[in-house]
């Protein structure tokens, strides 16, 4: 089972790594976060749907302005092209499944026009995982048994995959409407293409200043849009998501780095180290200073 690897997208937000093969598209990993390594996992797409199973620990799943709770033994099923990130408040660690649609079953044959194609066309961009509903509790046990096969990796264990993602796939089409209802509006696409392009404007011109204007211009769309796409997006101002992305650069830098705090605030694009630390204080509850001299060593 593969470990998590750092992510790297292009100016859309699309990951660019390289999930499985053309002849096997699946690919599983084991994922451990924690608030001391970055407790936010980069805003992000890729063509694959993607299931994650918690471990442990908690973490909270962000789709749009969804903020999904996910504790041990819970999941998420993400349908393919859905921006989405992870932050969790400690540490945790999970399960993750990435695949195509097309590995269920090839476009052309009647299972794909009969069941894969019509939950992609359902307006379905999640479904949370909780152990109350009997049905989420079979997702749940499938993800499960899919974490064992691909653990053990006896023989024969690629068809025991396929055979796993058909079980996955069967219950979340026989619960199709049910997802439908839950899932954010067809607008979201639209939503979704401009809010990456202004987020990758962003992570690729925070060190200096920025405007609201600028953000709005990156997407060409009005200053209005820009705020309407962050709030529904990502629940943040465009300009609070710009101070998040710069702390969490800083906070990676004070523990990777011997730079000095004035010098780190200003790689972040803080106008003054004096307004570092107090943004930083109120994000984290403590000085720079403070969080390096606790972690150092």
């Amino acid at each position: 089972m593969k470990a998590c690897e750092e992510l790297r997208t292009d100016e859309t937000l699309r990951e660019l790594a390289v999930h499985g093969s053309v002849q096997f598209p699946f690919q599983h990993y084991r994922c451990r976060y924690d608030a001391e390594n970055g407790n936010l996992y980069p805003w992000h797409w890729h063509s694959e749907a993607e299931a994650i199973l918690m471990l442990s620990g908690e973490t909270y799943c962000l789709v749009g302005n969804q903020r999904m709770r996910l504790r041990a033994g819970e999941g998420v099923f993400l349908q393919s092209g859905v921006i989405h990130s992870y932050e969790t408040p400690d540490r945790c660690e999970m399960l993750t499944l990435v695949f195509l649609p097309t590995f269920v079953a090839p476009e052309g044959c009647s299972l794909y026009t009969h069941f894969v194609q019509p939950l992609l066309d359902a307006n379905i961009t999640y479904a949370l995982l909780t152990r109350t509903e009997p049905w989420h509790a079979e997702a749940l046990a499938t993800l499960a048994r899919l974490g064992d096969i691909t653990q053990t990796g006896a023989p024969g264990a690629e068809l025991d995959v396929h055979a796993g993602l058909c079980a996955l796939w069967a219950t979340l089409y026989r619960h199709r409407e049910l997802l439908a209802a839950q899932g954010l509006p067809e607008s979201c696409a639209h939503l979704q293409t401009r809010l990456r392009t202004m987020i990758a404007f962003i992570e690729e011109q925070f060190d200096r200043k920025l405007t609201l204007r600028e953000i709005a211009h990156s997407a060409n769309v009005s200053d209005s849009e820009a705020l309407r796409c962050f709030r529904e997006g990502v629940c943040a101002s465009p300009i609070c998501y710009l101070n998040r992305h710069r702390l969490n650069f800083a906070r990676a830098r004070l523990l990777q780095t011997s730079l000095s705090v004035t010098e780190i605030a200003a790689e972040a694009g803080f106008s003054s180290a004096a307004y570092f630390d107090r943004m930083f204080a109120r994000c984290f509850g403590e000085s720079p200073t403070l969080y390096r001299r606790r972690r150092a060593g």
